[in-house]
Order: structure tokens, then C-alpha cells, then sequence
């Protein structure tokens, strides 16, 4: 319970403060604008002057994580944290961002064991920071590749107009990187970026794929490669690969709301026992003491447990459906 305790109160500190960074800097932003606005001109001298301000503090701890990152990439290459840094669209490196975790960690671990003066605690408190960091980094991800997904279909058709009206493929992608929104924009700049850097179309068009680990871009992908190197009428292929991911992402999300239900309900096995386990330890332990004193106690918890994660798991094999 403690433990749980500990990994709660961290939980709360770590997103507290993200919410407060967030919200001063998105006030900060909103009354620049303004000022801006009813100003009509903009002082650049005292612009460069609050700015760099406002980022010494920033600067002076990044330079200490890339100075420790940079002898931490020494002892270990970790090339798959990298390619998540190029998923996630996040300026850091692989490294630099486990620095990040570990001082966080650090951090959340101090301050639990302040509260509790339990060295056990201060542990679980710093194991349970870096997981939420873990966990936030997957989130971003995801949504990320869901938003570049949805607009995966609006995007083909912009690239077949444009092929239609005489542009070139490079010129439709430039055209796509400037008018479409992230992170479909910022993923296709990159592409032009990698190509004017020497890269072929070939390359950059699969390091896109592999930051973005879309099956439907896979299909692009691949029409694209096979155009280059046979011919053929591509804006026509774009059109049907366009109406094909428009129907599954349609398909998703029935089979989405289809399944919500289930997934409430899997939501429901797995926290509401721990919320009542909660609730009896912390209204009458004694009530649940004779649990975890005797053998057979101790034995039917575990059970328990495993029962749960079980149910968990066969619940999200029922509503996981593949499109």
C-alpha cells in the first residue's frame, strides 16, 4: 500500500509540474502576442534580451545532461532510444533523454523519502517516476502516429493534385511540408532535409516509415519506390491507396466505439480492486491484517493478482482488433 502510495504521490508532482511549466509558458507566449499586437512593431534588441533570460536557466541544465549524456552514450549506445527521440519529434538525444528519466527519478525518489523517511519508499517513488516518464514518452508516440495517420489520406490526395498539375514529386512534398499541419509537415521537411543533406528518396522516404511504423505509409512507400523504378501512372496509385486508408481509418473507428464498452470494462477489472484493497487498509487495517499474516492469506492474494493481470490480458485480446 505504501508503495502505491509513493507511486501515486509522484505521479501528482511529476504532472503538476509539467501542467505549470506548460501553462507559464503558454500565458508567457499569449501576452507576447498581445503586447506584439497593440505595440505594431516588435523590439528585437529587447526580444533577444528576454529570451536569452528565460533560457539561461534552461540552457545551463541542458548543458549539464548533454555533458553527462555524453559519457553515458561512452558506456552505453542505445540506438533504439534514439530512433523513439526521432518517433516522439522531442530535440534530444537517445542518451540525453535517459538522463533526463534518471534525474528525474532522482529527484521524485529524494523528495518521496523526505515525506516518509523510508529508503524503500524513496526507491519505489524513483522507480515509479521513471516509469511514468517511460509511459509519457510511449503516449506521445502513439498519438503522434495516430494524428500523422489521419492525415495520411487528405495528404495523397494534395500530392495527386499536385502531380496532376505538373509538379514533380519533390515539389508536392515541399508543398505538403509547408501547408499541412504537424506532424505530417514536419515529417515530410525532414525527408527534403535528409535528401538535400545527400540522402536518396529511397532512404529518407524509409526512415520516415520507420519513425512512424504505419502499415498504410508502408503502401506508399512502396508505390512510390516501384514508380520510381518502373513508371507507371502515380497519382492514379496515390487515389486508390488514398480511399483504401480513408476506409480503414473509418473501420477503426466503428470497431473503436464498438468496443469501448469492453475496454471499460477492462479498465473496471483492473483498478477497482486495488481502489478497494486501498480503502479497507486505509479506513481498518485490521480488518485486512489476518491477509496478509497468515500463509494462506498471503497465498490467496497472489492468486488474486494473477487472476486479475489474466483478465486483463484475455480483455484486450477480445477488443484488440487488427484493421
Amino acid at each position: 500500500m505504501r508503495v502505491t502510495i509513493a507511486v501515486f504521490v509522484t505521479a501528482i508532482v511529476f504532472f503538476v509540474a509539467l501542467y505549470y511549466i506548460q501553462k507559464r509558458e503558454t500565458n508567457r507566449n499569449q501576452m507576447v502576442k498581445r503586447m506584439e499586437f497593440f505595440s505594431g512593431n516588435e523590439d528585437e534588441e529587447g526580444k533577444k534580451i528576454a529570451l536569452a533570460k528565460n533560457r539561461d536557466l534552461k540552457e545551463k541544465i541542458m548543458d549539464q545532461v548533454r555533458f553527462l549524456a555524453s559519457h553515458w552514450r561512452k558506456v552505453h549506445q542505445n540506438d533504439t532510444m534514439d530512433l523513439r527521440m526521432q518517433q516522439a519529434d522531442w530535440p534530444l538525444l537517445g542518451s540525453e533523454f535517459q538522463v533526463l528519466v534518471l534525474l528525474i527519478a532522482v529527484v521524485s525518489g529524494i523528495f518521496v523519502f523526505l515525506l516518509t523517511f523510508k529508503p524503500v519508499m524513496g526507491l519505489a517513488g524513483a522507480a515509479g517516476a521513471a516509469l511514468i516518464c517511460m509511459l509519457y514518452l510511449k503516449i506521445h508516440i502513439s498519438r503522434r502516429q495516430t494524428a500523422f495517420l489521419n492525415q495520411l489520406g487528405d495528404t495523397l490526395i494534395m500530392v495527386s493534385n499536385a502531380l496532376r498539375a505538373g509538379f514533380s514529386f519533390m515539389q508536392a512534398m515541399e508543398l505538403i511540408s509547408k501547408e499541412m499541419q504537424p506532424p505530417i509537415g514536419v515529417e515530410f521537411q525532414k525527408v527534403i532535409n535528409e535528401m538535400n543533406l545527400g540522402a536518396t528518396l529511397e532512404t529518407a522516404m524509409e526512415n520516415m516509415g520507420r519513425r512512424m511504423q504505419s502499415s498504410d505509409f508502408d503502401l506508399v512507400v512502396t508505390a512510390v519506390l516501384i514508380q520510381r523504378q518502373v513508371g507507371g501512372n502515380l497519382s492514379q496509385v496515390l487515389d486508390s491507396i488514398s480511399n483504401t486508408i480513408n476506409e480503414r481509418i473509418r473501420m477503426r473507428r466503428e470497431i473503436s466505439a464498438l468496443t469501448a464498452q469492453g475496454k471499460l470494462s477492462g479498465l473496471i477489472v483492473g483498478f477497482i480492486p486495488i481502489f478497494i484493497v486501498g480503502f479497507v487498509l486505509s479506513n481498518n487495517p485490521d480488518y485486512f491484517q489476518p491477509m496478509l499474516d497468515s500463509q494462506l492469506g498471503k497465498m490467496l492474494l497472489a492468486a488474486a493478482v494473477v487472476l486479475e493481470l489474466l483478465a486483463v490480458v484475455v480483455i484486450k485480446k477480445i477488443i484488440d482488433i487488427d484493421v
